[in-house]
């Protein structure tokens, strides 16, 4: 499963897919900061499951980790300690976490999610019409729109922006 994901990721241009199993597991802070992003059947089955991306814009400046001043500490025993006294509100804290979100918006998870929900549920007209929105949200990032938008609308395009009479919410995943 974690090859099938790994490859996946090139498909929805994303730098993490999160499966349900996955996704379960993580805290509740840690879901919240996770957006659904499909549901899809792997190769070899043809059991529905939703998949998750964590938002993260990469091509960015990060500030240079460096030990606090007047630390007796190296950087690694810092960064230990901090790992070690991890709490999830790290998640609404920690500026790096916040910085690699900075383009997953309020309103572009309203829209995109709008979006999902309209294509999950055949209505593929409002569908496009608000993943065309959510991927130009999104035209500032390191592909230049949002993949996950990109690849729904790629497959309905496919299927000629016509829902097929046997949709049941899901699409087989293509890539291995």
């Amino acid at each position: 499963m974690a090859a099938r994901m790994e490859a996946a990721t090139r498909q929805f241009g994303v730098s993490v897919l999160i499966t349900r199993s996955f996704f379960r597991l993580m805290s509740e802070a840690a879901q919240s900061n996770c957006r659904k992003i499909d549901v899809v059947a792997v190769k070899g089955s043809n059991v529905p499951m939703p998949i998750y991306t964590y938002d993260t814009f990469q091509k960015q400046v990060f500030p240079q980790l460096r030990t606090p001043k007047f630390s007796s500490l190296s950087l690694n025993e810092v960064l230990t300690q901090q790992a070690e006294h991890y709490d999830t509100s790290a998640w609404m804290t920690d500026p790096d976490l916040i910085q690699l979100r900075c383009l997953a918006t309020p309103e572009f998870i309203k829209t995109f999610e709008k979006g999902l929900k309209h294509y999950l549920d055949g209505n593929w007209k409002d569908a496009k019409t608000n993943l065309e929105k959510a991927d130009q949200m999104m035209a500032s990032n390191d592909i230049g729109g949002d993949g996950p938008s990109r690849a729904i609308l790629k497959y309905m395009k496919a299927n000629d922006w016509s829902c097929p009479s046997s949709w049941n919410g899901h699409r087989p995943l293509t890539s291995k």
